[in-house]
């Protein structure tokens, strides 16, 4: 089998499966089950709403729909829907939150919280939609500005995102 014909193919944690350590995908990953450790994926990353993962996640696009305690760094999207929690940070081109987000996002494009989205965190982004009826409680900080990280928060990031998921 070629290489190449690797990187189109989905990897599973179905459900019922608890794996602890690192899980690296040469594809996308799909996660129906348990995760504990560390998450990467050449391709996408998808958590189904039964999925439960403890652990940083990195990949191209993340779409997110159970729970999820870790940071998640996309090189591309991160969606999280209705009924998802996320307690840690974000950092994508794109975010797009329906659930709950306990962390900053950063998004180098724009962030879009939808009617039942709740963060509390601050967000980075270059434009930003809040529906009605979303609850933000936090900091925006928008345009070139806000692809950087103010002076105050350097070094603070780890801890608050650490202190987030130990509550």
């Amino acid at each position: 089998m070629d290489r190449a014909d690797d990187r189109s193919e989905v990897s599973v944690v179905g459900r019922g499966t608890r794996i602890e350590g690192t899980v690296v995908a040469a594809g996308s990953l799909r996660v129906e089950g348990e995760v504990k450790g560390k998450i990467t994926a050449e391709q996408d990353v998808s958590l189904s709403a039964q999925g439960r993962v403890e652990a940083n996640i990195q990949a191209t696009n993340i779409t997110l729909a159970g729970q999820v305690k870790g940071d998640v760094t996309a090189k591309a999207d991160v969606s999280l829907p209705a009924e998802s929690r996320l307690d840690g940070n974000i950092r994508a081109h794109n975010v797009e939150v329906g659930g709950v987000v306990m962390g900053d996002i950063t998004g180098n494009g724009k962030v879009e919280l939808g009617p039942r989205a709740r963060v509390e965190g601050d967000i980075s982004s270059t434009s930003l939609a809040i529906a009605e009826g979303a609850v933000f409680m936090g900091r925006s900080i928008m345009g070139e500005e806000g692809q950087q990280v103010p002076e105050s928060r350097k070094g603070k990031e780890s801890t608050t995102s650490a202190q987030r998921i130990a509550t």
